[in-house]
């Protein structure tokens, strides 16, 4: 029962859910669309929905998967590092390991450019960011500002999870049938 306890309240979850799926949708919209105008060659537009559609329900699991991890470390690590400023501390942890793993994604630009320096380096950077979360918490204003940040975001909440349920649907629909 005392894990039961150290889980975060549906409206603290709700702004960090909210800043991942900003962040994670944003990031696939941003690659999609850069990527249409090349696709209009060669698919057709049956297909470049089945794309953003597959697109959608990855992200959709993909948030999940980050929400877990942040609602983890909020139910592992100490109430004092970690719960009492949830909110800050979970939305600047998830935008700091999403913006992370971003970077890394743009640097995979052939086979030949593999950025070992920066996987190499990764666990070192993961412990700085931990270090960061836990700071930028303790101070008021930065944790206000990205509590602030993190309530606006739900906003993309009320756009992204039906167009991702109605991508979930169409993708079991074509899988099945």
């Amino acid at each position: 029962m005392a894990i039961y306890n150290r889980i975060p309240k549906k409206q603290e979850i709700l702004p960090v859910y909210a800043v991942i799926v900003l962040m994670i949708y944003g990031w696939t919209i941003l690659k999609f669309n850069y990527n249409v105008t090349g696709w209009l060659y060669f698919l057709n537009i049956g297909e470049i929905f089945g794309v953003f559609t597959y697109s959608m329900t990855v992200n959709l699991l993909e948030s999940l998967l980050v929400l877990l991890g942040v609602i983890a470390a909020g139910v592992v690590l100490p109430k004092k590092w970690f719960g009492e400023w949830f909110v800050a501390r979970g939305a600047s942890l998830s935008m700091l390991v999403l913006g992370l793993m971003m970077y890394i994604a743009d640097q995979f630009n052939t086979k030949q450019y593999y950025p070992s320096e920066i996987i190499r380096w990764s666990p070192a950077i993961l412990v700085l960011i931990g270090f960061v979360v836990y700071f930028l918490g303790r101070i008021q204003r930065t944790r206000t500002a990205i509590e602030f940040f993190a309530d606006r975001a739900i906003i993309f909440l009320y756009i992204a999870i039906p167009v991702s349920l109605i991508s979930l649907v169409a993708v079991l629909i074509r899988n099945i049938f």
